[in-house]
Formats: C-alpha cells, structure tokens, sequence
C-alpha cells in the first residue's frame, strides 16, 4: 500500500511540474505576442495566464507538502494544505480579475 501512495504522490507532483512549464511557457509567448501586436486583449490573457501561473506553483508546492509524512507537529499529516492552497488560489483569480476590471475602466 505504501508504494501506491508514493507512486500517486510522484504522479501528481510530475503533473504540477508539467503545468507550471507549461504555464510559463503560455504566459512568455502570450506577452510577447500582445507587445509585438500591441494589443491590450493578448497582454490581459498573458496576465490572466501569469495568474495561472501563480496559482500552479502554489499547487506544485501543496501536492509537495501534502505528501509529507505525519509529523510531531502535525499529527494528522500535512494533506490539509491542499485545501488551503485552493482558497488561496480562488482568492488570487478575484484579485486578478479585479485588477483588470480597474485598468480598463
């Protein structure tokens, strides 16, 4: 049962790898093709994926810790950051769309 539980950790930690490349890729191209074109639409989308972006780091590092054995300050595990990371991240897409709503009023 153990080598289950460390083969999904390893999956799940190469899929977050994968989303953030591929994530930092998207936002590179999308930003240097919004300024190459100047147009405001592409460089919103780079920044909508730039908060993408932020949003798999945080989850890359939540899968990370989560897989974290119990602890003596942790008694229960570490898998409740999971949780905390996905409010974190809700709460990063509102101020982003936000930001947005302001810069083009």
């Amino acid at each position: 049962m153990e080598t289950d539980s460390i083969t999904v950790m390893e999956k799940k930690s190469r899929v977050a790898t994968l989303s953030v490349v591929s994530n930092t890729i998207l936002v590179a191209m999308k930003l240097a093709v919004g300024i190459l074109i100047n147009s405001v639409s592409v460089i919103s989308e780079a920044i909508h994926s730039a908060v993408d972006l932020v949003a798999a780091l945080i989850a890359m590092i939540a899968v990370r810790t989560s897989g974290r054995p119990p602890d003596r300050r942790h008694a229960f595990g570490h898998g409740k950051i999971e949780n905390i990371s996905g409010t974190v991240e809700a709460l990063l897409i509102f101020l982003a769309a936000g930001w947005l709503s302001l810069i083009h009023i």
